[in-house]
């Protein structure tokens, strides 16, 4: 596929004698003499648009939660890949797309330059550059706008379009020493490329390395970008309930308790109201994507952190928009429970195949009591699956020498195991140490042991909210007891 450059000199051939300059005048000129239907014509050609496909380069890209991409390519490369990879995205070109606001959680490709679909929304010409900002407003605005709240990542982009650049210098002149740092990746940068940039006001990021292996080079950085992202962006994120932040503070691949409830936001009043109580006798966290308040924001980065991080995985499906969560937690082996709402048809064949449970539309339907029993079941199911996993895991962080996330994890399970066990004497949630002093009442934990356990609590708690470290020694202590106890209270209950 031919560079902008290489386009401009491919077009000034087919045009004889023509002295080729740069680009823009080599396209307005071919404009000029053959028209702007042969024109653009001859582009898809070039760029083999029916027939070109996105590479390993591109695949890496579209597996990256950005929540607004901005493009001035008129190809469908970019979108041919989220396809593959199954990410929903919505694509901007016109601007009455602007102000509609129920579009679900995806990635924003604004097209600021048009694409092959919308041939008279193109930016080709001389002309099309000069009327940029007076005929596209509301496109120059939110770009404008995108450009001083957020901060750009420039990839392949050289900053020469003039409409952009128009932009560009506008929040210059008017922000000075106040605008955002840019940057853009480069590949073995020289110094006069670093220069260039730099008078813009954009860093460079040199990745080493020679220009033709760019998209290799690419393929390897986002790839390795996206795991960073994913095991990251919950620990820069501030989490508002304790439990689930006891969950989210163990390493990225333990085994968690954590339950992400993801459910339409209309629908999370009756979640927490209903559902959350039975996550919770089952010993899960439930948790949902507005629990955790990010410094950012970008959602899908958030929500598809929260799925790689839980091991149970509740999806609503009260529209279409949420099946390809339900898609990417399938594919990370997660255990997930599916409902549907009555009358959505599921088109997907990742999840056609999945078994789901049908919630009725009206909430307050006699056929809700049902949904909720059949719900509960396939909770308590997996429960009882996971369980002998969940009760191993802070032994495997032990070997392992994470003896901070062993100790949360042993803690956490205890807590979940008393409150289960002391589910009908509470009737309102209660601290870990008062829990403690109720177990014993009951008859749960002996005399004994209060007094170690209101300790090791105590080292949980400051393990969780500091950095504090724990030695091999006094971690080992504490997880092998409270395995103990877990050990016994279980005993105690099949018999």
């Amino acid at each position: 596929m031919p560079l902008w450059n290489d386009i401009g000199k491919l077009l000034a051939k087919q045009m004889g004698d023509y002295p080729y300059s740069t680009p823009i005048d080599a396209i307005s000129a071919f404009c000029h003499n053959f028209s702007r239907a042969k024109l653009i014509e001859q582009l898809r050609a070039m760029l083999h648009t029916d027939v070109a496909q996105p590479g390993p380069a591109h695949i890496a890209f579209a597996n990256l939660p950005f929540d607004v991409i901005v493009t001035t390519n008129f190809d469908f490369l970019v979108e041919r890949a989220y396809d593959i990879v199954r990410r929903p995205y919505y694509p901007i070109v016109n601007e009455d797309q602007l102000p509609v606001s129920n579009i679900p959680a995806c990635t924003r490709i604004l097209k600021i330059h048009g694409d092959f679909n919308h041939p008279n929304r193109l930016i080709l010409t001389e002309d099309d550059y000069d009327s940029f900002l007076a005929k596209y407003p509301l496109i120059s605005t939110y770009l404008a706008n995108l450009l001083i709240l957020r901060t750009p990542l420039f990839i392949g982009y050289s900053l020469e379009d003039p409409d952009f650049r128009q932009i560009w210098q506008i929040i210059k002149a008017r922000l000075g020493n106040l605008q955002r740092y840019s940057y853009t990746l480069c590949v073995g940068a020289q110094d006069v490329d670093v220069a260039r940039y730099e008078r813009r006001g954009v860093k460079v990021i040199s990745l080493p390395g020679n220009p033709p292996e760019y998209g290799n080079i690419l393929n390897a950085l986002f790839q390795e970008l996206r795991d960073y992202w994913l095991n990251k962006s919950i620990e820069a994120s501030t989490t508002t309930t304790e439990e689930a932040l006891t969950e989210l503070s163990l390493p990225p691949d333990a085994k968690t308790r954590l339950c992400f409830v993801y459910v339409p936001y209309k629908l999370l009043p009756f979640y927490k109201n209903k559902v959350f109580p039975i996550v919770e006798r089952y010993g899960f966290v439930p948790v949902t994507d507005i629990d955790i308040v990010s410094p950012t924001e970008n959602i899908m980065a958030k929500i598809y952190s929260l799925i790689k991080r839980a091991t149970l995985f509740i999806a609503d499906i009260a529209s279409l928009n949420e099946v390809f969560e339900v898609e990417f937690a399938i594919a990370l082996d997660k255990k997930v429970i599916f409902i549907k709402e009555e009358g959505i048809e599921i088109k997907s064949m990742i999840i056609r195949g999945v078994e789901y449970i049908e919630r009725p539309k009206d909430l307050y339907s006699s056929g809700i009591s049902e949904f909720l029993l059949m719900l509960e079941e396939r909770i308590q199911k997996i429960s009882k699956e996971l369980a002998v996993q969940l009760l191993d895991e802070p032994i495997r962080l032990l070997k392992k020498g994470e003896y901070r996330a062993a100790v949360i994890s042993a803690i956490g399970l205890l807590e979940a195991e008393l409150r289960d066990k002391l589910s009908k004497q509470i009737q309102y949630y209660v601290p870990l140490t008062q829990l403690l002093g109720l177990s014993v009442k009951h008859g749960y934990i002996s005399k004994e042991k209060i007094q170690f356990l209101e300790r090791s609590v105590s080292i949980r708690n400051k393990l969780l909210h500091t950095r504090e470290s724990i030695s091999q020694q006094e971690a080992s202590q504490i997880v092998e007891e409270v395995i103990n106890i877990l050990q016994s209270l279980h005993r105690k209950e099949e018999t």
